[in-house]
């Protein structure tokens, strides 16, 4: 009986069962978290490439302004509805970019009306240029912030 029981002594226990549950957990939630990336960057490539466009309008171009307003038309129908887009314009237009970008476009509506039909006329100021492609870039950054947070 005692060798019995030395034999049972030199058993060993050997590495414990591995729970495979955990693993697959991590694989799921690695391709779930792929998939919201690769899905972010789609939803958002368009606005990256609107970003893209705006840094390439030349602040000495004589269009400057209907260069912007056109890019502005552009990025906002990536945006919106473009039943909500197409009918605004001047003043009306300025109020639709401000509210929903939280910019001040609405300091330019007296240049931006006359411009719209005749750009000869007036004439902006490198300064003014500047601000508005600053806020050209606020409007797209809010938008961009929006657009992530409406997946």
């Amino acid at each position: 009986m005692e060798e019995v029981l030395n034999n049972l002594r030199t058993i060993e226990e050997g590495a414990p069962p591995v729970d495979y549950h955990y693993q697959w957990l991590w694989l799921f939630v690695f391709l779930t978290l792929f998939i919201l990336i690769i899905y972010s960057i789609k939803r958002l490539m368009p606005l990256f490439l609107a970003y893209r466009r705006l840094t390439q309008i030349d602040l000495q171009e004589d269009r400057f302004l209907p260069l912007v307003n056109l890019w502005l038309k552009e990025t906002v129908l990536i945006m919106y509805p473009r039943d909500v887009v197409a009918p605004l314009h001047s003043r009306n237009w300025l109020r639709f970019l401000d509210k929903t970008g939280g910019t001040h476009f609405e300091a330019f509506a007296d240049a931006w009306c006359t411009v719209m039909y005749d750009y000869n006329k007036v004439t902006v100021s490198d300064d003014d240029k500047k601000m508005l492609i600053k806020e050209c870039k606020k409007w797209l950054i809010a938008n961009i912030r929006r657009r992530i947070w409406t997946l």
